[in-house]
């Protein structure tokens, strides 16, 4: 039950921080192409954003091969899986970052942080759990055993 009650409240907690994409945003917004590029590298490639700007592109992808053999018949398939992580620095026709887009869970952000400190809630609240149902048995045996002597001795 404790469990669940400190996932609930971490959930809730974590609907209400912002999101990555506004937080980088705001951390981001009005610095420069090069305080981009010091903090990240080269861009994988720049393309036009729409409006006399551009967007600088990091992205990786990997892809992922798994073949399973069929059980009704001699045959074997293939999946290819392709994952792509991105993060999207839109600039003004100055060079100054307005907005950013990703789909990644970016360290120091205050989601990351939540995330990790959600994890290791629950890791210590099912270690309490598991610690204190063996104690909580013991004691109710001892009790269920009290009683069955007080009613069957006297």
């Amino acid at each position: 039950m404790l469990a669940a009650m400190t996932s609930c409240g971490t959930a809730r907690r974590y609907e209400q921080l912002p999101t990555v994409e506004e937080e980088l945003t705001q951390q981001w917004a009005g610095k420069e192409y090069s305080d981009i590029v010091q903090a990240y590298s080269a861009p994988d490639r720049i393309v036009p954003d729409g409006k006399d700007g551009s967007i600088l592109v990091y992205e990786t992808i990997s892809t992922s091969m798994s073949t399973s053999k069929s059980l009704m018949f001699d045959n074997y398939s293939t999946t290819v899986t392709e994952d792509k992580e991105y993060m999207h620095f839109f600039l003004n026709p100055e060079g100054f970052c307005y907005l950013v887009k990703t789909n990644q869970l970016v360290d120091g952000t205050a989601r990351a942080k939540a995330s990790s400190r959600f994890w290791t809630t629950t890791l210590i609240t099912i270690g309490a759990v598991a610690v204190s149902i063996p104690i909580i048995l013991s004691i109710s045996g001892k009790r269920e055993m009290n009683r069955w002597r007080s009613q069957h001795w006297m």
